[in-house]
């Protein structure tokens, strides 16, 4: 019998409370029936995959995109349901969720927890209230605090937190005070991210930004943090499957818009407009706009 081959699935949600600044996510932002039809044709897009898959076993699923919980908490189980019951997802699989600090709470925790996911991806950005305000955050640290103590309430240990170094106005004081921040939370993972940008008013100069870098790795190192990735730190036993997997070279499913997909030596990606996608979705000859052997990347 021949082996199953790893598979991540990546499901892409574009929509935001509001767009944030020096992000290069999609940053939709729609309304309550517009996100209702998105995860409608998201859902499609799964069961079209419905015995498509032979071969392989999931072994990471991710609810993407930054702020995945602006959704519908009960569609966003339902999606991981049908994710569970149609693709060959493996026993102990991660499943997890990005998480927005305004949207989690009872409701949100309680409905996505149909798709009995066991990890979420928490965007906390920074600990200081005004650094939050230069990146055209809806959060303070306030409702960070509040998210993490639903997710403990809710046994939901598993979560790693994104904090962003050279951010303008920032300093190593206050990127120092983020830091300990993440630590004082107890979180197993903590992923340290440079903004996507390096010209901005009032932002670090690149030797500030590799000494914040560098700071972070010694602080986090020291309280018995890893880094597996450039940007990833984690306590033993709380590192990402999916990000270990891609490092490995493991294939990968996206859906949903823009949705990037690598499989059988090939490259696929799905189209990026919206409207395109909500009416097409489940047929990929009208959303998925560019294939490519992975010889010819």
């Amino acid at each position: 019998m021949s082996e199953l081959k790893p598979l991540i699935v990546d499901l892409h949600i574009p929509y935001c409370i509001q767009p944030e600044r020096y992000l290069r996510l999609y940053g939709a932002v729609g309304t309550n029936a517009e996100k209702n039809a998105y995860m409608a044709a998201l859902k499609r897009e799964v069961l079209s995959n419905e015995g498509e898959l032979d071969g392989y076993e999931v072994k990471a699923v991710r609810l993407s995109g930054g702020s995945a919980t602006v959704m519908s908490p009960d569609l966003l189980g339902d999606l991981l349901s049908t994710v569970r019951k149609v693709m060959p997802v493996a026993h102990g699989a991660e499943v997890s969720f990005d998480a927005h600090p305004l949207t989690i709470g009872t409701p949100a925790l309680t409905g996505i927890a149909n798709g009995q996911p066991n990890r979420a991806e928490l965007m906390m950005r920074s600990s200081l209230d005004s650094e939050l305000q230069a990146l055209g955050c809806a959060f303070t640290m306030q409702h960070v605090q509040n998210a993490m103590l639903f997710f403990h309430r809710f046994r939901m240990n598993n979560v790693s937190l994104t904090v962003n170094y050279g951010i303008p106005g920032q300093t190593l004081d206050t990127w120092h005070n983020t830091l300990r921040a993440c630590l004082i939370m107890s979180t197993g993972h903590i992923r340290v991210c440079p903004l996507d940008v390096t010209e901005a008013p009032g932002m670090p100069s690149a030797q500030e930004r590799e000494e914040m870098r560098a700071h972070a790795h010694e602080v986090l190192t020291a309280e018995g943090y890893h880094a597996y990735t450039d940007t990833d730190y984690a306590l033993p036993g709380h590192e990402s499957v999916g990000l270990q997997l891609r490092q490995s070279g493991c294939e990968y499913l996206g859906l949903g818009v823009d949705g990037r997909s690598r499989q059988g030596g090939y490259l696929f990606r799905n189209t990026n407009n919206l409207r395109l996608y909500m009416q097409h979705a489940g047929n990929p000859e009208k959303t998925i706009v560019q294939v490519l052997a992975e010889a010819e990347a």
